[in-house]
């Protein structure tokens, strides 16, 4: 289903212009120009041997781009020409490709924008795309992905969600609950054996089980590989002057962290992302867990620390949990094993360099990995192991990414498939289908919620 007309804070009767290349000096900078006079734009615009106007579609041209006023030369550069419906947008549109950086990208936009053309909002481009039914709402999400996208599996889920997987899964899913539902209304209006009657809507109804129980399998198997799209919270905690500071700069190669041999330097927690063995790894180093008796002045600053150490526990996907070989184990030591216990974890020995004071017995339980961050011994394999633990992951073929928005959807579809299994009367039962499927078909093109469109796009480029 497409959209059209004026709806989601834009009017497709306007021409948008905005600058498509990431900001500062770079080797060209792309603008484009979308909408009912974009050619006529660049006519008053661009010199050259063609004028865009009377140019064949797909083709380039290179000219200058000139101030209409002044006649003086802004920029010599290549203009592509694009005609409706053969564009990205599906409208007329025009592509500027001049000479990188800020600055005179920005004077073309200027003369464009005096012309007539209006600024892009965020994701204009592709919400146009869309409108016009050239893709569909999981596209245009996938689109986004394919621009923030950090490792090859995430790449992956968005290049297939970007060729219509996820769309053509909803389709299925829809025609699966539309012939059931028209077979129980067909049955409601024309049985009059109340046996058969009985028997082929009990027929049915597994039917709608069946359909649920995949339906929740999908979403069970999206929630559980999400962190190939969405990266791992790797939480690094520990008594102060472990050297967790240490591991997090080994880990994630490089000097992020101040380290010192005074205790408890980190009073505030680092983050940094790091790929391992190809999965992306959102690496925490947090203040050290200590008991505070006099929470004043300096010492309440730390105590803020270690009690956003305690939250960032909370949300880790995995914590590693750091130990000094050096000294024995203490209270300090027992409030690190205690918090992290009921979490995934991984239990790290530092500083094996130095001589052995710790009781390793104490953690029997678990698997130790021995390092010396300093001098960089153990890291390899305990990199391995921290990746290790997510690529025991069931296979990833099949693998059908949902994001936030589609979990939700399908949730909702889930429980009114539910609601329809176990309703006694029929025609509710198929109310209930019917409303499924409406809910259903907010996942791809038939989204009119204006602030659910605006909050898919709003976070788009402007030049995108």
């Amino acid at each position: 289903m497409s959209l059209s007309g004026k709806t989601s804070g834009f009017n497709r009767s306007d021409t948008i212009t905005a600058i498509a290349t990431a900001p500062g000096p770079s080797g060209i900078s792309v603008i484009r120009i979308s909408g009912p006079t974009a050619k006529h734009i660049a006519d008053k615009i661009f010199i050259g041997k063609t004028r865009p106007t009377r140019a064949k579609t797909q083709t380039v041209h290179f000219g200058q781009v000139i101030n209409p006023a002044t006649k003086e030369i802004i920029d010599e550069v290549l203009v592509t020409v694009f005609s409706a419906p053969n564009s990205y947008t599906g409208e007329d549109m025009i592509e500027i490709s001049c000479h990188g950086g800020d600055y005179i990208a920005s004077k073309i936009i200027q003369e464009i924008t005096k012309i007539g053309a209006r600024l892009a909002e965020p994701g204009e481009f592709t919400k146009r795309r869309v409108f016009v039914g050239k893709m569909d709402i999981t596209q245009a999400e996938a689109t986004l992905d394919l621009v923030q996208v950090k490792n090859e599996s995430a790449y992956r889920s968005a290049i297939e969600q970007l060729q219509g997987k996820l769309s053509g899964y909803i389709f299925n899913l829809s025609e699966k609950i539309k012939l059931i539902t028209a077979q129980i209304e067909n049955l409601i209006e024309f049985e009059e054996n109340q046996k058969h009657f009985q028997t082929e809507f009990k027929k049915l109804f597994l039917r709608i089980k069946e359909i649920r129980c995949d339906l929740e399998a999908t979403i069970k198997r999206s929630e559980e590989l999400k962190f190939l799209r969405n990266g791992i919270y790797c939480v690094i905690v520990g008594r102060p002057n472990v050297g967790k500071s240490s591991l997090f700069n080994r880990l994630s190669e490089m000097e992020k962290a101040i380290v010192t041999e005074l205790p408890g330097t980190t009073r505030d927690s680092l983050e940094q992302t790091t790929i391992i063995n190809g999965i992306t790894f959102h690496l925490i180093d947090t203040a050290g867990l200590k008991i505070i008796r006099q929470p004043k002045g300096a010492q309440k600053i730390e105590a803020l620390g270690i009690k956003q150490s305690k939250n960032w526990l909370d949300a880790a996907d995995i914590v590693l949990a750091v130990f000094d070989n050096s000294k024995p184990f203490n209270r300090q030591d027992a409030l690190v094993y205690d918090a992290i216990k009921t979490k995934p974890h991984i239990l790290v020995l530092n500083k094996i360099d130095l001589k052995t004071k710790f009781n390793r017995n104490i953690l029997k339980n678990d698997t130790v990995y021995p390092i010396s961050a300093k001098y960089n011994k153990g890291i390899k394999q305990l990199r391995h192991a921290v990746a290790k633990h997510y690529q025991k992951q069931p296979s990833t073929n099949n693998y059908l990414y949902l994001n936030a928005r589609h979990t939700e959807v399908l949730k909702q579809v889930v429980q009114f498939l539910q609601d329809s299994e176990a309703e006694k009367y029929f025609e509710i039962a198929a109310i209930n289908l019917r409303t499924a499927l409406d809910i259903l078909g907010t996942i791809t093109s038939a989204v009119t919620n204006e602030a659910v469109l605006d909050t898919i796009f709003s976070q788009f480029c402007v030049g995108k």
